[in-house]
């Protein structure tokens, strides 16, 4: 027999952090809905809330770390992943300064709160100012046109 519940959850799609009120058969997210009860949101949902449990499903979705070894892409544990970032990127910045490195700052990445708490110190951390977003990628071109 199947197990139906509902949960609660914050939207993580972008910066409104939504309440979203999700049902859940089986582990399976079958319902989306906005939270009346958010006190924030009150029950509002824009459409990439709305389809989260599409999101949540798609066998697309990327579930864990992959790492390129021997040119393939390989399933890799979140530990093993950031140990390759640490094997390989201090000797890329030391070889070719800070600046060999860029960050993408954009949606979802600084759409919620750990973004917009941890992006600057990042940054800065990296020490490069090859900052990318939204703008300078899709829509730099028109606004200097």
């Amino acid at each position: 027999m199947a197990t139906t519940r509902t949960a609660f959850r914050t939207c993580p799609l972008c910066e409104a952090t939504c309440g979203l009120e999700l049902t859940v058969v089986d582990d399976r997210i079958t319902k989306v809905r906005g939270d009346d009860e958010d006190v924030f949101s009150r029950g509002y949902l824009c459409p990439k809330g709305a389809a989260f449990g599409q999101l949540e499903h798609d066998p697309d979705r990327l579930r864990q770390p992959l790492v390129r070894r021997d040119g393939e892409l390989v399933p890799v544990s979140w530990g093993e992943a950031f140990a390759e970032v640490d094997r390989r990127l201090p000797p890329i910045i030391q070889e070719h300064g800070p600046d060999a490195v860029a960050a993408y700052m954009g949606n979802p990445n600084v759409h919620n709160l750990a973004g917009g708490l941890y992006a600057k110190p990042f940054l800065k951390a990296l020490g490069t100012r090859n900052v990318a977003s939204a703008s300078t990628v899709d829509q730099m071109p028109k606004h200097v046109s």
